[in-house]
């Protein structure tokens, strides 16, 4: 019974400390990093995509590439002329070099280094093409792969914050 009681008790303080510890982290990460509100609400035309190997797409930037590593969080929605994908960019830094049999996701040169895609393309079962999806990256754009110019009104709310050092 006395062992009982013991293993209560231990496990009573842990999850005290395990709800208190994440608040003050979270409460000191607050302090250090207030994120900064991001949003935009246009009507725009594509133009030629301008990442090297992609120069037949057409692209409309709807939350510009980040240049100081920020990333935003948010999300957006969109009603185009043409059936669209929504990309978003994230820094493509691998702390190791992806090897054969793992690969690499899809990547293209960007600036001074690389930058990883997701391409997003099924929105709606409507003939419609619009839609609204949550996003997290470095940047966010409207585009078409197989090059046709499109006009695309979106709305995109979202945050600017640093990502959590690792």
């Amino acid at each position: 019974m006395a062992i009982l009681g013991v293993v209560a008790i231990v496990a009573a303080f842990g999850m005290i400390t395990a709800t208190i510890y994440p608040i003050e982290n979270q409460a000191f990460a607050q302090q250090q990093d207030q994120a900064i509100s991001f949003t935009a609400q246009n009507t725009s035309v594509s133009t030629q995509d301008p990442l090297p190997g992609h120069e037949s797409h057409q692209i409309v930037m709807a939350a510009p590439p980040r240049e100081d590593g920020k990333i935003y969080s948010g999300v957006a929605t969109f009603t185009a002329s043409q059936p669209v994908e929504a990309v978003v960019l994230h820094g493509y830094t691998p702390s190791q070099a992806p090897d054969l049999a793992h690969g690499e996701p899809l990547n293209a040169p960007f600036g001074n280094g690389k930058v990883a895609i997701s391409l997003m393309k099924q929105f709606t079962d409507t003939p419609i093409n619009a839609g609204s999806f949550e996003f997290a990256g470095n940047a966010l754009a409207f585009h078409t792969l197989d090059g046709k110019p499109f006009t695309v009104t979106y709305t995109v709310d979202a945050e600017v914050k640093s990502p959590t050092p690792q």
